[in-house]
This record gives C-alpha cells, sequence and structure tokens, in this order.
C-alpha cells in the first residue's frame, strides 16, 4: 500500500492540513512540537482505528473543537485507489469508512493497511509489564490471522465474565459452579489455539530477531526473546480448577494466556536489567524491523514503514543503510522525521529513489 495523501481536520495540533507524499521516502522536518510525529499518529490511525501513543479519542481532537477526522488516499499494488476515513465526534462512537462503506466492527478493518511504527514510545516494551509486549504480538498477529483476532477477542470476553461472576460471587456469598464449569469451557478452548498461535509466531519471529540485531551490532552480542506462558505447565482449565480458591479471593483470574509474558535477552540476561541503553535501543529497532518482516512475509505486500526521531535511534551511518535497503526494495514507502532538514537533505541527496522533504 502506498499513502498518497492524507487530509487532517481538527487533528491534535492541525486545523485543516493536506500532504501529498512521495512513493518511497518521505522526510518530515521542523522543531520539536510542529507536528511532525502527529502526522505519523494519523496514519497509524488509519491503519489500526486507534493512537499509537493509546490516547483517548477525546485528547486526540484539536483544543477548543468537538470533532476530528482523517482521510488517506491510498493506492495498492495493482493500481487501484482505497479511501479510508476516520471520524470521531466527542459523545459518539468512532466512524471508520472504506471507500465510503462504514465498518461495523473495527476488525473487519485490522490489516488492510499494514504499518510498523518505530517510536521513542517503543521503550515501553521493555521497561512496562508483560501487557504491553502481549499487545505487541497481538497486534502483529492479528493483522494476518483474523481467526486469532476472533479468539482473543472471544477469550477477553469470557475473561470479563468470569472476573465478574467472582466478583458477585465474594459479595453475594453465594456460589454457582454450573455457569463457572460453562465459562471454564469457553474460556479453555480458545486459550489453547492463543497459546499455540503465540508459540508459532515466536517460533518464526526469532530467526527475523537475531539477524535484525547482528546487522545492528555488528555481530557483537547475541540476542533472544522467549516465550513465557501458564500454558508451558497444563491446560488452562486445569489452572482454573486448581486456583479456584486463589481467584475466590482475589476476585479475579490469576492463570491464564492474559498473564502471558514474553522475556527479551542479550547474551542469555535480561536486557531490561543488563542491557545498556544503546543496547536496548537497538532491540526495539529489531524488535521493529522483524515485525516488517512478518507483514511482509504472511500479507505478500511491503509494510509502510513510520520512523519518529530517527537520528535519536540510529547513527547516521545505520541511517543511510536503511536507505540504502528502501533502493533495493526490501522496505516499500517509508516516513522519517527529524529537527534538522539539512542531515536529511544529506541522506537523501543520492538516493535515486522518489522522495520528498516536508518542512513544518
Amino acid at each position: 500500500m502506498i499513502l498518497k495523501a492524507l487530509q487532517l481536520y481538527n487533528f491534535k495540533n492541525f486545523p485543516q492540513r493536506t500532504f501529498s507524499f512521495a512513493r518511497r521516502i518521505n522526510a518530515i522536518t521542523g522543531n520539536n512540537g510542529v507536528g511532525k510525529t502527529n502526522i505519523l499518529d494519523a496514519i497509524n490511525l488509519l491503519a489500526f482505528g486507534k493512537s499509537y501513543m493509546h490516547l483517548p479519542l477525546s485528547m486526540i481532537i484539536r483544543h477548543g473543537e468537538t470533532e476530528f477526522s482523517v482521510k488517506g488516499i491510498f493506492e495498492t499494488a495493482d493500481g487501484a485507489e482505497e479511501t479510508v476515513l476516520f471520524q470521531y465526534r466527542k459523545g459518539e462512537r468512532r466512524i471508520l469508512k472504506r471507500n465510503g462503506k462504514v465498518y461495523e466492527r473495527l476488525s473487519e478493518h485490522i490489516g488492510l493497511i499494514p504499518v510498523v511504527m518505530i517510536s521513542p514510545y517503543d521503550r515501553d516494551l521493555i521497561t512496562e509489564t508483560g501487557e504491553v509486549r502481549r499487545k505487541f504480538i497481538d497486534k502483529i498477529i492479528s493483522q494476518f490471522d483474523k481467526n486469532y483476532l476472533s479468539h482473543l477477542t472471544g477469550y477477553y470476553k469470557f475473561l470479563s465474565q468470569r472476573n465478574s461472576l467472582l466478583k458477585y460471587f465474594a459479595f453475594n456469598n453465594t456460589f454457582d459452579a454450573d455457569t463457572l464449569e460453562v465459562i471454564d469451557e469457553k474460556m479453555d478452548a480458545l486459550a489453547g489455539k492463543i497459546y499455540e498461535k503465540r508459540r508459532e509466531f515466536i517460533d518464526r519471529f526469532r530467526p527475523f530477531l537475531k539477524e535484525k540485531y547482528r546487522w545492528l551490532s555488528e555481530g557483537k552480542e547475541d540476542v533472544d526473546v522467549r516465550y513465557r506462558s501458564d500454558l508451558e505447565e497444563k491446560p488452562l482449565r486445569t489452572w482454573l480448577k486448581e486456583s479456584l480458591s486463589r481467584d475466590s479471593l482475589l476476585q479475579h483470574t490469576t492463570k491464564g494466556i492474559h498473564r502471558d509474558d514474553l522475556i527479551f535477552l542479550i547474551n542469555g540476561y535480561p536486557i531490561k536489567k543488563f542491557g545498556s541503553q544503546g543496547q536496548q535501543k537497538s532491540y526495539l529497532i529489531a524488535l521493529k524491523l522483524s515485525e516488517f518482516e512478518i507483514l511482509k512475509e504472511n500479507q505478500q505486500r511491503l509494510p509502510v514503514l513510520l520512523f519518529d526521531d530517527i537520528f535519536d535511534k540510529l547513527d547516521a551511518g545505520r541511517v543511510k543503510q536503511i536507505v540504502r535497503l528502501v533502493e533495493t526494495g526490501t522496505f516499500g514507502q517509508i516516513f522519517l522525521t527529524d529537527t534538522h532538514p539539512e542531515r536529511l537533505k544529506e541522506l537523501l541527496k543520492d538516493t535515486p529513489q522518489e522522495n520528498k522533504i516536508i518542512h513544518l
């Protein structure tokens, strides 16, 4: 997919603005606070229906206004045009349209526009809880496996029902084993499918991660990723029976795939504790470039690559390597942001690929 044009209306700091883009490399420059990252976030919004920064939709609206919209005009590999429109008004539900037709469910849209964003916010993948890392792999798999997304949605629905039931039992000093058993059976069936898909995904993802990190670090360290899940030891249904007393006391479900986590390793040790800032930065970029490769492999399309504040993450030599990869066809359309226009001009001056510098 190629993003040809982007129209913003009351989106963050933009009252009304239209941008047109080059087919290969787009460099967005300007001082801090002028909206460079906001353009990338608008593209992410069109792909996933949410802000990359996890902002509530009400906080995306330009100050003093009551609604916003983002419209993207895309070109597919066969030359067809796709128009995606996202609209939101305070107090109402979001509206997402493809070629004028409203989606009934956001899940129907996920995967149409493959996008990979590399951002300062990615540090949360290392520093925050397992929930952030679960969302990372769930977002990737959901873009090419609709069944997985359906299983995931179903599991969390039944998990919510189970937790509500546990709270009801505690509050009313009662217990209904039959109702709980029905929910446990449904969760168990879905959890097994989700676990197998995640495990398979990590097995495919790991070689990409090692390769990308070797490229970034020039082979100085060895990295790995491990998948940790309760289901490695026993089926969920067994866990739910064994942990029922504890779950009843705490009034929530303590075992299941909603507790899964990824362990990021460097030279066999957790990178959160033993990795330097530079090593962690390289690891995060390797994660995202591996995400790109997985999506490309599964969708047979080149995702749009969004690189926010690129020179904060990579030295000039590695940025040049990325531009060369664009020239070889490894990457498709790419967006870069930086505060120094001269640096980007120097970077792009020798590339034969179509490129554009947008100064805000």
